[in-house]
């Protein structure tokens, strides 16, 4: 393997992380690969249906703790657009009605959301921060 100023670099100076498909998706290891591509080179190699080696060859030279520092890096920020994955699969009904009252009260849209918008817990708290009420137009 060549480095990009044309040096070999060492075969033993890289690092392998295993990756489950059942818990992280291929675009949350994609997301993974690309936010670690400035400093590592990722190759994937699919060893199973399930299982995924991810090889990550650093693009400069360092030691071998930063190497295992870095694996250990790579399957946390898989793990983690995994979680941001399935959260915004679980709310983004929530944020396009949010956005949908928001749009529909500045005057922008031309039909009012369909569906009850409301806080009920905020609504019964007299002293709420924060109090989400029904378009005065409903």
């Amino acid at each position: 393997m060549k480095r990009p100023d044309g040096a070999s670099m060492p075969r033993a100076l890289r690092v392998v992380a295993e990756v489950d498909l059942t818990l992280v998706s291929k675009e949350s290891l994609l997301k993974a690969c690309y936010w670690f591509s400035r400093d590592f080179v990722c190759e994937i190699h699919n060893e199973s249906g399930r299982l995924v080696e991810v090889v990550l060859v650093p693009r400069s030279e360092i030691s071998g703790e930063e190497l295992a520092l870095a694996r250990e890096a790579f399957i946390q920020s898989a793990m983690d657009f995994a979680l941001r994955e399935k959260i915004e699969a679980k709310t983004s009904g929530i944020r396009d009605l949010l956005l949908a009252k928001a749009f529909s009260e500045a005057g922008v849209l031309e039909d009012l959301p369909q569906g009850p918008f409301g806080d009920q817990v905020e609504e019964s708290k007299p002293d709420g921060m924060f109090r989400i009420l029904d378009n005065p137009r409903n």
